[in-house]
C-alpha cells in the first residue's frame, strides 16, 4: 500500500488526543500486524492490507514543546519546512493557547487546508482549528464542557454536543481525548476494512465506541484468533 503522510501539529496538547490515535494508526500498520500476525494467528491478508504512514512532527521551531505529564513532544520539521502532507492532526490544548494561536501555526493550517485529504482534531482541537477560520460553516464538536466557550469564540462553526464525533467533508472533529480514539478506530475501519482495525485493536485490547458513546464489541473471529494463537516456546 503507498506510503501517506500524516502530520502532527506540536503544541501544548493533552498528551492521549493525539499519543491515543497515533497508536491505533500505528497498530493497525502493515510492519504492526506483520509481527503480531505471528502471535495471533490471524490470516496474512489482513497484515497485508494495514496502513503505511509516515508521521510528521511539525513545530514552529525544532525546540521540543511540552505536553501535559511534562511530556516533551519533539518535533521533526517545522512550519517553514514540512513536506506535503495527506492529513493533519490537531490535539487540544488549554485556553491560554486556543485563544492566542501563534499566526505561524495559522498561516501553516490555511495553507494546507486545499492540499490535505482530512484534518482531524480532538478535544479542543477544534477549538484552534476554529480559531484559524478553517471550520467556519461547518459541523464540528470538541469537548463537550467546552462547547458554551467555543460558541462564543466562534459563532460562525455549527457547534453541536449531539455526537461524540462529526465528520463534515475533510473535516473530523472529535469531542474528549477517549472520544478521539473512537473517531479514529471508526476512520481506520472505513479506510482499511473491519478486520485489519479490530486485528489491531485486539492487540490493545480496545474496543472502541460507536459515533453515539455506544461500545463496539470485537467480532468472534477476533476472540477465535485469540483462542487458538500459537503457544511460544
Amino acid at each position: 500500500m503507498a506510503q501517506i503522510r500524516f502530520g502532527v501539529l506540536c503544541i501544548p496538547f493533552q498528551v492521549i488526543d493525539v499519543v491515543g490515535p497515533l497508536d491505533l494508526l500505528s497498530s493497525s500498520s502493515t510492519s504492526y500486524l506483520h509481527g503480531m500476525q505471528q502471535v495471533s494467528g490471524f490470516p496474512i491478508d489482513i497484515a497485508r492490507r494495514g496502513n503505511n504512514i509516515e508521521f510528521i512532527y511539525i513545530g514552529e521551531s525544532l525546540e521540543a514543546v511540552a505536553g501535559t505529564a511534562s511530556i516533551k513532544i519533539q518535533p521533526t520539521t517545522t512550519c517553514a519546512d514540512c513536506p506535503p502532507l495527506d492529513y493533519l492532526l490537531i490535539g487540544g490544548p488549554g485556553p491560554e493557547f486556543f485563544m492566542n494561536v501563534p499566526p505561524v501555526f495559522t498561516d501553516f493550517v490555511r495553507g494546507r487546508v486545499d492540499e490535505l485529504k482530512g484534518i482531524f482534531t480532538t478535544c479542543t482541537g477544534a477549538i484552534v482549528a476554529a480559531m484559524m477560520g478553517i471550520l467556519d460553516g461547518k459541523s464540528a464538536t470538541t469537548n463537550h464542557q467546552f462547547i458554551p466557550m467555543a460558541v462564543k469564540l466562534r459563532p460562525e462553526v455549527n457547534w453541536t454536543t449531539k455526537k461524540q464525533w462529526i465528520a463534515d467533508g475533510k473535516f473530523w472533529t472529535a469531542g474528549g481525548a477517549c472520544a478521539g480514539m473512537d473517531m479514529f478506530a471508526h476512520w481506520i475501519s472505513e479506510h482499511y476494512g473491519n478486520d485489519v482495525a479490530e486485528a489491531g485493536f485486539a492487540a490493545l485490547d480496545y474496543e472502541p465506541r460507536d459515533v453515539d458513546g455506544k461500545l463496539i464489541p470485537l467480532k468472534a473471529g477476533l476472540k477465535e484468533w485469540r483462542k487458538s494463537r500459537p503457544t511460544l516456546p
